[in-house]
């Protein structure tokens, strides 16, 4: 072979590794442009997931403090109640407690009451009335 055939020979491999390298390059370049534009939307992506947990997080809040408002008066408004009915119970007592004074008092006049015999069992032990 000659020289200068030599020096084509030589020279081709070259400028083929050449090409190739430049190849890899702009690939890797235009790679790395789009892993630059990838790694920004992940960010906006997670940033996005960030707010959307810090919003959800602050409507649970807000929720559970509306129920616990609620429930808070809900249990006021049992008590209220609570307290009516001990007191309209209060009144049918001293209303019967008369009835019956007033029953003793006329009924003494005329017989006296049998006597009530007392229940050889303790209160617990009776049973509920209702059944």
């Amino acid at each position: 072979m000659s020289e200068a055939g030599r020096e084509s020979s030589a020279s081709a491999p070259e400028a083929v590794g050449e090409a190739l390298r430049s190849a890899v390059e702009k690939t890797l370049a235009a790679t790395a442009e789009s892993a630059t534009g990838t790694r920004e939307r992940a960010q906006e992506l997670l940033d996005d997931v960030v707010r959307r947990g810090q919003s959800a997080r602050e409507e649970v809040t807000r929720r559970r403090e509306t129920a616990t408002a609620r429930l808070a008066e809900a249990i006021g408004e049992l008590r209220t109640a609570d307290r009516e009915s001990l007191e309209r119970i209060e009144e049918r007592l001293a209303g019967i407690e008369g009835r019956i004074a007033a029953l003793e008092g006329s009924h003494a006049e005329s017989e006296p009451l049998p006597e009530v015999e007392d229940s050889p069992l303790e209160p617990d032990e009776q049973g509920d009335p209702r059944d």
